[in-house]
């Protein structure tokens, strides 16, 4: 089976060429990289890689989302662009995930598991896709492991050492794009509890 790693980016290319440096040197490694280039098109090129170039930004979700979708058939795995992968990562992923059929996604982080996470096929296809109207981010990951959650499905964590920079596009922002972040981050928020009826591990509806 084909492996695919697909990695959102918007600005940091230079955390992005070491995002794919780090998961090649594994010792499983992806078959193929696809990056989703949502700068629309300012992203460095890189022969081992192939690049979605979307129209506009498509977020978090949107770009989850059109990875899925080129990815067809292949076992996915789906990363941030500010991810180191340990030498073991992808491997301790995809132990787990054999290990466990009834495990939807895996991650090697516990409390950022969407962070980077080994996605099966068949729960992206009985979950559905990401919900895109959490854009650009935030949100999208807590309303799909509800719905993993209600559909049955495991979400694991197959522990490795993971370096994370943890929102590093967002540590280069100006304070405008900083507080037009934080009000798309409330409305996300809000969006949530009207969906689900509570904060993440607080939700009413089913």
């Amino acid at each position: 089976m084909t492996l695919i790693l697909g990695i959102p980016t918007l600005t940091r290319f230079d955390l992005l060429e070491q995002c794919i440096d780090s998961a090649l040197a594994g010792t499983v490694a992806p078959d193929r990289v696809v990056v989703v280039d949502n700068s629309a098109g300012q992203c460095q090129r890189r022969p081992d890689c192939t690049y979605l170039v979307p129209s506009r930004n498509l977020g978090v979700a949107g770009g989850w989302n059109l990875i899925a979708k080129h990815a067809g058939d292949a076992d996915l795995i789906i990363s941030n662009d500010d991810i180191l992968f340990a030498p073991d990562t992808i491997e301790r992923m995809m132990t787990v995930a054999t290990s466990n059929p009834r495990a939807g996604i895996v991650s090697p982080i516990e409390g950022q598991r969407f962070s980077l996470f080994y996605l099966r096929r068949s729960a992206y296809q009985d979950a559905g896709p990401f919900d895109e109207s959490f854009w650009p981010a935030y949100f999208e990951d807590n309303d799909y492991h509800r719905r993993l959650i209600l559909k049955g499905w495991d979400s694991p964590v197959a522990f490795s050492a993971v370096e994370h920079a943890h929102s590093a596009t967002m540590k280069e922002a100006s304070e405008a794009d900083l507080a037009l972040h934080h009000a798309r981050f409330r409305a996300n928020q809000r969006r949530y509890v009207f969906k689900w009826g509570g904060m993440p591990g607080q939700e009413t509806r089913q």
